[in-house]
């Protein structure tokens, strides 16, 4: 691989290069902090480094990776415009023709590859089975894998494999500016504060009709919504549930609620008493009334559900799964099979063998989890389950689960953050999965392995449709909810289209109406 070395006289001269590509195309800009024409508020803090926290300077439009997602929430081409698999192996991917970087230096294999050898080598990107990444010609890159992996596609579309410009690599590796090839430019970044991009004028797409961005972070929802009706942001995202109905109803301000491939859920101790036991587990399935949460907590801004993917968002999801399982009276009858029997005394919480039936449910201050948690209290306690919520930092959360046996915990997970179902590997193989469940089945962790080595989209839709009827019987989690995102933007923001994944804001596609 070609050695990178930025000198200070040469890390000096590209911050020079880029700063005058910025001016050159926004003009002399103001220090004013509100002078962007577009502004973003959100509550997560933006970083300049693909591989630490890159997610906003993608979303925004700075960078740009092999393959972005379409609205139907598969892989779709950006960078690279074609491409094959050669066999098992061996991918060959065709760079986009006459695309520059930000520093005007040209988009080539060399750049390609050692960008996405720093994604290769990172941690995010551990359990990507990438063996080596070459330059076939100037304008193809080829790409081995130690196992077949269908999958790698979608994950080269992940913000972590975003393609930067020789020139913007140090011989360490670390990126000192997030200089790619897309529609804006980094112009500004105020670690924890904002993040500023001017319009590429130079970009070899759709080219934005705004000429300068800024996403600001606003962590307190409140601050956010008066923030947009006062007029200081075009766009205000990751609002709570609570306020759409206000919002709705707001002169001036347009809501949107589209629905995320998100979900909220139960992670059982598989390996511990008493949720080792799958009656159990299908027990506490069957007391869930997932409508009283939607409708009750989230004003019916999500749906129920039962499985990992959404069928209005994805054919990943399999559509013959059943969707209500309330059953309250299953529920008894499959804890009472179970020997946890009630002592006739008036005393509806379970015991046996002199054992009460009384586990504690982790959650973490996740907007609406502890809500939720106090919901599912009441509705086990009607089955005879008594359930202690404990409500403790995320870190705390995780580092509790990952270390020690616990019985239940509260979460929720993007479960298409990179388009592709094998996220159900993470979720559920015996050896891969990253949930603290213990599950174990030979015949989930089979059809895992085989999908993800296929290459025909029928056949590993199959197996993961099966996989999603296995778990959904054995039930190592109990899945609650859908996600949805609730934006809202001023009303004369015209022509945007909510992203099914949020992967990106499509600021290209907005128009401002004069006020």
């Amino acid at each position: 691989m070609k050695e990178t070395k930025l000198t200070m006289d040469r890390r000096t001269a590209l911050q020079t290069t880029i700063g005058a590509a910025t001016l050159a195309v926004a003009g002399c800009l103001s220090n004013d902090p509100d002078d962007a024409d577009f502004r973003i508020g959100g509550p997560w803090k933006p970083s300049r480094d693909p591989l630490d926290g890159g997610s906003q300077i993608r979303r925004l439009g700075i960078t740009e990776a092999l393959f972005g997602v379409d609205y139907d929430a598969n892989p779709t081409p950006e960078l690279a415009t074609e491409w094959e698999r050669l066999d098992e192996h061996h991918w060959e991917f065709e760079l986009r023709e006459d695309v520059t970087f930000h520093d005007g230096e040209p988009l080539n294999a060399a750049a390609a590859v050692e960008s996405l050898q720093r994604t290769a080598d990172a941690t995010a990107f551990a359990d990507v089975p990438i063996d080596t990444i070459e330059a076939v010609n100037e304008a193809t890159v080829a790409v081995e894998t130690e196992t077949p992996f269908t999958p790698l596609p979608a994950h080269l579309s992940r913000n972590e494999a975003v393609l930067l410009s020789l020139e913007a690599i140090d011989e360490d590796g670390s990126s000192i500016e997030p200089v790619s090839t897309g529609p804006f430019v980094f112009d500004r970044f105020q670690p924890g504060s904002e993040l500023r991009a001017v319009r590429n004028d130079d970009y070899y797409g759709e080219r934005p009709e705004m000429e300068t961005v800024r996403y600001e972070v606003v962590d307190d929802d409140q601050t956010r919504r008066m923030k947009l009706e006062n007029g200081e942001l075009e766009m205000a995202r990751i609002l709570p549930h609570e306020m759409v109905s206000a919002l709705e109803v707001t002169d001036g301000i347009d809501v949107y609620t589209p629905e995320i491939p998100r979900i909220r859920f139960l992670t059982f101790d598989t390996q511990s008493k008493p949720f080792d036991d799958d009656p159990i587990r299908r027990a506490v399935d069957h007391a869930v009334d997932r409508a009283a949460i939607t409708e009750g907590i989230l004003n019916g801004i999500n749906d129920p559900a039962v499985g990992p993917f959404s069928p209005e968002l994805t054919e990943w999801a399999n559509p013959d799964l059943e969707t209500d399982l309330y059953d309250p009276d299953r529920a008894r009858s499959l804890l009472s099979e179970a020997g946890w029997t009630t002592d006739g005394d008036g005393d509806d919480i379970r015991t046996r063998d002199g054992e009460v039936l009384s586990v504690e449910v982790l959650t973490f201050d996740g907007r609406s989890l502890p809500l939720i948690a106090e919901v599912l209290q009441d509705q086990l306690e009607a089955v005879g389950i008594d359930l202690e919520v404990t409500v403790v930092e995320y870190s705390a959360m995780v580092d509790r689960v990952s270390q020690d046996s616990f019985d239940v915990y509260l979460t929720s997970w993007g479960t298409l953050w990179y388009p592709d179902p094998d996220r159900l590997t993470e979720m559920f193989h015996s050896e891969a999965a990253s949930l603290h469940h213990g599950y174990e089945n030979d015949r989930v962790d089979t059809l895992l392995e085989e999908a993800r080595e296929l290459s025909d989209r029928e056949a590993r839709q199959e197996r993961y449709h099966e996989v999603q009827s296995i778990v959904l019987e054995d039930a190592p989690i109990t899945v609650l909810t859908n996600g949805s995102s609730v934006i809202a933007t001023a009303s004369e923001v015209n022509g945007y289209e909510p992203h099914p994944t949020e992967s990106r804001y499509g600021l290209e596609s907005i128009t401002l109406e004069e006020s």
